[in-house]
């Protein structure tokens, strides 16, 4: 046994080859040098790593550019793969998840399958860099913004068609992720992306995998991922292990339901959403949104059965019954847009209608020119004149009942417009007289963006006819007192497609709500603003400006917005149509 000796510290008996001193906890170096406690070397600690990458940062081939966003796991990069002269998207987690060893042995395991596996409705994923506290997933990049943010702009209104395009191709991605074994396990809004494709919005899922990489450590209990509640399947709830594809399925089935009637069928506390998920029946959607098919609500509340066998089997069976519940006539027609050239440019139809044709494609729209892209429609070349509204009298027997009934079509005599006025545009019409009106005619009123796309054209112009400011050669404005014009006297000021009369004359009617922040900040494909269920205060949309009113009302992005029953001498309206 090796001589005993004294601790310097605190002079205590320590055998020769101890390596602490039993009585003070000084530390023996391999020289057999006794150090005091209070003189033991300090591990050096680790610097902190950045909280934010600044830009120039080189991770191998990538350099950082700019942070694109940021969530409860991690911050996404803008980057530049300079060896494959591309622009990437890195996903880099949080710092406070790359320590734990289990989040790094699943980031492995997923990357291998995620490296495996890809499908154009998906986000490619191109590589994976794990570097000291850096944990990153690079990915493709993907211009424009997430489906929560579009419905956001819809105003939790999504048209039924653009709902059917944009979840069919979302379930067909699933459908071939889920045939290879990938299961995404996190499905919602948020990880859905759009980009826009020959004027169409594709989506592309995002973050397959993460919510595997993630589970079972404390971001799953506070953090993110509690924001997910809303989107969990009743077993991902109770045993988180045994999620499979059917998952997946009940998680669409929630995006679907929120997509119809915009809002998610449980929310509250996450404690709540969760056991609501487990235990609670969602309430129907047609209660939320009357006009859902029936077979549409009876999709979506099995796609939410409790019990994953009573779901649909999979995402192509989903697929197809989605297709199957929302019209044919509700859809967005690719193949239409495709063939809007053989259109012809004009129709000359019964009961003395002319439309025109307004090319699909994008346009400046509102004061602020942002862009929008609109589908092919028709649009009458004239407001309705009296002779035209007659006919529709004459067949129909049509009566207003409302409070203001009493000033419908005010200036005509016993069922006759004023003699010599057969040719003026229709006016103390309300926005209800004017869709009746369409609907007989088998058209439409125009969305605001019909109407100001007709009048604008795809240059921006502040006057139907341009910059020149208005004439009387252009339009009637400012004449209080003369009244109405016969249509089409100002051709002078006809619009880039030809359509006469989209200033002054009379206001015209649009099928929107008035929704000032909708119109600047709406959805970028065929927006239309509509009212929610039992709003009996939403305002309508009039363009166009009238007789009565000066040359700014004249201006291309004029608008006003008036109660729908609202019937005056300077209010008439046109029909569109869409086209095919």
């Amino acid at each position: 046994m090796a001589p005993a000796r004294r601790c310097p510290s605190c002079e205590a008996d320590v055998q020769a080859d101890a390596r602490f001193c039993h009585r003070c906890g000084a530390v023996l170096d391999r020289s057999d040098t006794l150090l005091a406690a209070t003189e033991a070397p300090r591990p050096v600690p680790a610097p902190l790593p950045p909280m934010r990458l600044p830009e120039g940062t080189m991770l191998g081939p990538y350099r950082i550019e700019g942070v694109l966003g940021e969530g409860g796991m991690g911050v996404v990069y803008r980057a530049e793969d300079t060896a494959a002269k591309r622009a990437v998207a890195l996903k880099c987690l949080h710092t406070n998840l790359v320590g734990d060893p289990e989040v790094r042995r699943r980031f492995a395991r997923e990357a291998r399958v995620l490296r495996v596996w890809s499908h154009p409705g998906a986000v490619a994923v191109h590589d994976f860099v794990e570097h000291q506290h850096i944990l990153a997933i690079v990915m493709e990049i993907v211009e424009g913004q997430n489906l929560a943010g579009h419905l956001a702009k819809w105003r939790g209104r999504i048209p039924l068609g653009e709902v059917r395009s944009i979840m069919a191709d979302v379930l067909e991605a699933m459908d071939d992720a889920h045939r290879h074994g990938v299961i995404h396990r996190d499905l919602k809004p948020d990880n859905i992306l759009l980009r826009a494709d020959g004027g169409v919005l594709r989506p592309k899922i995002a973050d397959f995998g993460i919510a595997k990489v993630l589970e079972g450590t404390t971001y799953t209990v506070s953090g993110a991922l509690l924001g997910t509640c809303r989107y969990m399947s009743p077993e991902q709830v109770k045993t988180p292990s045994l999620a499979d594809h059917r998952s997946d399925i009940y998680s669409l089935g929630v995006t679907l339901y929120e997509l119809v009637t915009g809002v998610p069928p449980f929310d509250g506390s996450h404690f709540s959403v969760m056991m609501a998920h487990v235990g609670e029946k969602p309430r129907p959607p047609s209660l939320i949104r009357p006009e859902i098919p029936p077979a549409l609500e009876d999709l979506i509340l099995d796609a939410l059965a409790k019990d994953p066998a009573e779901r649909p089997g999979t995402c192509g069976g989903f697929r197809e019954r989605l297709l199957a519940a929302i019209d044919e006539d509700e859809r967005i027609s690719v193949s239409m847009r495709a063939s809007w050239a053989s259109l012809p440019a004009t129709l000359h139809e019964t009961n003395g209608h002319q439309m025109i044709l307004v090319a699909p494609g994008p346009f400046q729209m509102g004061q602020g020119r942002r862009e929008v892209h609109l589908d092919a429609f028709y649009i009458d070349r004239t407001p309705v004149t009296n002779e035209q509204f007659k006919v529709f009298l004459d067949a129909t027997g049509y009566t207003p009942e409302d409070d203001a009934e009493g000033r419908f079509l005010q200036t005509w005599r016993k069922g006759r417009f004023p003699r010599g006025q057969d040719k003026h545009p229709v006016t103390f019409v309300s926005w209800f007289d004017a869709r009746a009106y369409a609907a007989w005619a088998g058209r439409r009123l125009p969305t605001e963006a019909e109407w100001e796309k007709a009048a604008r054209g795809t240059d921006g112009r502040k006057y139907p006819w341009g910059r020149t400011e208005p004439s009387v050669a252009h339009a009637s404005f400012a004449r209080p007192h003369d009244g109405t014009s016969p249509v089409g006297s100002f051709p002078e000021g006809a619009s880039p497609y030809g359509a006469l009369d989209m200033a002054g004359n009379v206001w015209e009617w649009c099928d929107d709500v008035d929704d000032a922040a909708f119109y600047e900040n709406g959805p970028p494909f065929n927006p239309k603003s509509t009212a929610r269920l039992g709003d009996k205060r939403a305002r309508y949309v009039m363009r166009g400006g009238s007789f009565m009113y000066d040359a700014r009302a004249l201006r291309t992005f004029a608008r006003i917005g008036y109660d729908p029953h609202y019937r005056v001498a300077e209010v008439g309206f046109r029909c569109a149509k869409s086209a095919g």
